[in-house]
């Protein structure tokens, strides 16, 4: 694993990591060294750099944080940064105006890019569709954060906002890509590759329902015309988790006016079941068994008697490690079905009435609704 500041490469580190998230706008990476040679600090922080592993480029960003400590004897430096859109994250919008529809989540985020004088390029491998309707109105107040106002948007479009290696933004979704790769851990066996492993159940954040309640917005009714009373205050979709007990409700308000208040419901029970079902594995080397390095959003199998586990999963975020003991990768697996909006007989998604009650409508009936969500 090595780091180009400036188109200068620095290797020989003592340790290294570089973690890639695909649930994260912002990918991390942190280096240090320990060396007896006293020579001058080559960096002060701010630096344009690339992470390369295995000579392949997997984060393009900045040196931000640096510490150098030492005596007479030895020295070290330890260095910090992300890729490009961290600056997404750290900046807020000032005087930027509305932005009317027709338009795309891609295009409103290129236009908010823009403004913070940035020249991140936002890229797509899911397409969502585009706001056309007059309550899609997207409307930034001054002060707020970036990445508060393109995270809600997103929301209202059930995708994800990733990074690729060059440090863009990147609208994705579960392409549910399977690759021949097998995280192995069998009692007895020989061939086993993982080296360590780890397992977590946590359903402090799950829910058995999800209500998710929205308006749709004052001045797009305005600009739309004549809309009835219920149609404006009564908004209302739910989604239901079997595999949660009875007695637990999350309700909110979607965080857009306009959202499709049944798909968004779903995406957050997706969502939460996905962060509380998780498998953790470390294995040697960089690269899977096909030859590639490990790479987030793709479908690998999983065969751990330990954990008693035996399906495919996604690999949701990939931990280059270098250290004195060598190379080694720590992958974080979700549910093969996370950040896809989809049923399976363990979900159940509902309109709901003006009472909040539930009405259960049959499989073929929800999947239309999902296809035409006002009707």
């Amino acid at each position: 694993m090595i780091i180009l500041v400036d188109g200068v490469e620095y290797s020989g580190w003592t340790s290294g990591v570089c973690k890639l998230r695909l649930d994260a706008l912002t990918n991390t990476f942190e280096f240090s060294l320990t060396s007896k040679e006293a020579k001058p600090l080559p960096f002060r922080g701010g630096e344009k750099c690339v992470i390369k592993v295995d000579d392949e480029k997997v984060l393009t960003g900045h040196i931000e944080i640096i510490n150098v400590d030492g005596s007479s004897e030895d020295h070290t430096i330890k260095i910090k940064g992300r890729d490009r859109t961290g600056d997404i994250l750290d900046s807020k919008i000032g005087s930027l105006g509305d932005m009317r529809p027709s338009t795309t989540l891609k295009a409103i985020i290129e236009r908010v890019i823009r403004h913070i004088g940035s020249k991140i390029e936002v890229k797509q491998n899911f397409v969502p569709k585009a706001y056309v309707t007059a309550e899609d109105l997207a409307a930034p107040d001054i002060g707020q954060d970036v990445w508060d106002f393109i995270q809600t948007l997103a929301r209202k479009r059930q995708v994800l906002l990733s990074s690729d290696a060059d440090g863009n933004v990147l609208i994705t979704r579960s392409k549910a890509t399977e690759i021949d790769a097998t995280l192995q851990h069998l009692i007895g066996n020989d061939n086993n590759n993982v080296l360590e492993y780890a397992v977590s159940y946590d359903t402090t954040a799950r829910y058995r329902v999800y209500r998710m309640s929205t308006q749709l917005n004052l001045i797009a009714i305005v600009d739309a015309g004549s809309s009835n009373n219920e149609d404006i205050v009564n908004q209302v979709g739910q989604a239901t988790d079997k595999l949660i007990r009875e007695g637990r409700q999350l309700v909110l308000i979607t965080e857009s006016a306009g959202s499709t208040p049944i798909d968004r419901s779903l995406w957050e029970l997706n969502v939460r079941r996905a962060r509380g079902e998780i498998y953790s594995a470390t294995v040697h080397g960089f690269r899977n068994q096909t030859g590639n390095l490990w790479a987030v959003n793709e479908l690998v199998q999983v065969e751990d008697e330990f954990a008693g586990i035996n399906s495919r999963m996604l690999v949701n975020s990939v931990e280059f490690n270098i250290d004195a003991d060598g190379k080694s990768t720590t992958l974080s697996l979700v549910g093969k079905d996370s950040y896809i909006l989809g049923l399976d007989p363990t979900i159940r998604v509902d309109k709901v009435d003006n009472l909040g009650i539930g009405i259960t409508e049959d499989v073929t009936d929800i999947l239309a609704l999902l296809r035409d969500p006002v009707r």
